[in-house]
């Protein structure tokens, strides 16, 4: 098992690479279930938001590698284990390319590549996007935070962690928050690598993180005090 004080192994290091691709590969499916309700039914947005969900229960299940629930421990994280993030990041952009590839050799993917373009083309329609970028990221990595700390807060306070889970994720897909990672599929789906695709990418990873890290923020300054 890798702890703080020891050194990863090979082994261990291409687990995590694994793991990162694996939860990259289920933000994909979430995106492309979220899509395509969304598409097909009317009024699919709240169902497109509770199937996304269902993809977080699993990731956080089996204990995947997510970019926005690794955020979360950024407070406590020792500066040698930073290179997890980039790291995290890119696995799961190659899990999710892998979705989507997948996904638009089926009878649904065109109807997903088409949502997909016109969720894209909607981003950059706001008045300035940047900011939208920014501020609806921050809003996702809060909702995020909640979901991933619900597995070790909720018992406390005698509630479900499966409700804690899920019911942050719902309300961040049907908001239509800024999602890093699901973002990826979404800009896949538009087939557009430009200047202003790689800003809005960046931008939304600085709000996840600012989102992010907040609650535990909060938590860490709670226990300082009660020492």
């Amino acid at each position: 098992m890798v702890t703080e004080n020891k050194p990863w192994t090979v082994n261990e290091f291409l687990h995590f690479v694994f793991m990162t691709v694996l939860s990259g590969g289920m933000i994909g499916i979430c995106a492309t279930s979220s899509l395509y309700a969304n598409a097909v039914i009317e009024g699919g947005k709240l169902i497109g938001a509770v199937l996304f969900s269902l993809g977080i229960f699993v990731i956080l299940q089996y204990e995947m590698k997510l970019f926005t629930g690794l955020v979360s421990t950024i407070p406590s994280m020792k500066k040698r284990n930073l290179w997890k993030l980039p790291t995290c990041f890119i696995g799961n952009a190659i899990g999710v390319f892998i979705v989507y590839l997948l996904v638009s050799a089926t009878p649904l993917g065109k109807t997903v590549i088409l949502y997909g373009k016109v969720l894209v083309d909607t981003k950059f329609a706001v008045e300035n996007w940047w900011v939208s970028a920014v501020s609806s990221g921050v809003l996702c990595g809060v909702l995020i935070t909640l979901s991933v700390l619900s597995v070790n807060h909720a018992h406390k306070k005698g509630l479900s962690a499966n409700v804690g889970v899920i019911f942050p994720i719902i309300v961040f897909a049907f908001c239509g928050f800024d999602h890093s990672v699901a973002n990826m599929f979404y800009f896949y789906c538009a087939s557009e690598f430009s200047l202003r695709v790689i800003a809005y990418v960046l931008l939304t990873i600085l709000g996840n993180v600012i989102g992010g890290v907040l609650l535990p923020v909060v938590i860490n300054l709670k226990d300082s005090d009660e020492l």
